[in-house]
């Protein structure tokens, strides 16, 4: 029986972003959102990995499930990693998903998407990505684009990711959701491996997977989550948010 971990990683040490976790969407704060819109999609047990009190705080007040980590840890994978080792049942999970923090309105479909592509016992590693509609991303450098080949029915693998339009001269670019789904054995094997060359350059951390010849495979869905990396962000699902008030 596939079981699933889903860990939510949140800090308030954003660089473009401070404090994030914490503002407030239409009345609740942004990881509440996100932790709601796991719980609905019903593939596994969702647990907030934080290293700050005031987020340590929220969540005992919400009752929302917490591993409490470091703060000085690599990336949001490292914190993962170190929110897994604290489960004490965590050998009854065979699969884990890294939602990140700033989602408030995520599909639950889409972890069902991914969910789904994980219960293959070949698929190892997997991730989302959406077509790009909005000409405007195609040349944005803060939406990672993908170059993927056809793998099985609907499902890619990953051959590239770069901030640069790819594949070059393609009449389609697809953006990827920052959504990863591992087995136990490739997280600890990837949060093992040392920083790559491509990884570095691009400043994408999927890349040193690739690297390390680790396939990783890809879900197709239909609009990308809204992400909230900055107040300008923020700024514009409000004004989404404000529109779909209106009559």
């Amino acid at each position: 029986m596939t079981k699933a971990l889903i860990i939510i990683p949140a800090r308030m040490a954003s660089s473009r972003f401070p404090g994030k976790p914490l503002i407030n969407i239409n009345g609740k704060t942004m990881i509440e959102r996100v932790w709601e819109c796991a719980s609905k999609a019903n593939v596994g047990d969702v647990y907030v990995a934080c290293c700050d009190k005031p987020i340590k705080n929220l969540l005992i007040e919400k009752k929302i499930p917490y591993i409490y980590t470091k703060k000085n840890l690599k990336s949001g994978t490292d914190r993962i990693y170190h929110a897994f080792l604290k489960i004490k049942n965590k050998l009854n999970y065979n699969l884990i998903i890294n939602l990140q923090g700033d989602i408030p309105y995520l599909n639950p479909k889409h972890l069902r998407s991914l969910f789904r592509i994980l219960k293959n016992k070949n698929y190892h590693m997997a991730t989302l990505a959406s077509k790009i509609k909005d000409i405007e991303k195609i040349k944005d450098k803060n939406i990672v684009k993908i170059a993927m080949s056809k793998c099985n029915n609907n499902v890619y693998r990953a051959i590239y990711f770069s901030r640069l339009p790819i594949p070059y001269g393609s009449k389609e670019y697809y953006e990827h959701i920052g959504i990863y789904g591992y087995t136990p054995k490739i997280l600890k094997k990837f949060v093992s491996m040392t920083n790559s060359k491509l990884e570095s350059s691009e400043k994408l951390e999927q890349l040193r997977a690739l690297e390390n010849l680790v396939s990783i495979y890809v879900g197709v869905v239909k609009e990308p989550p809204i992400s909230i990396d900055t107040l300008t962000d923020l700024k514009k699902l409000k004004n989404i948010l404000n529109k779909r008030k209106k009559p």
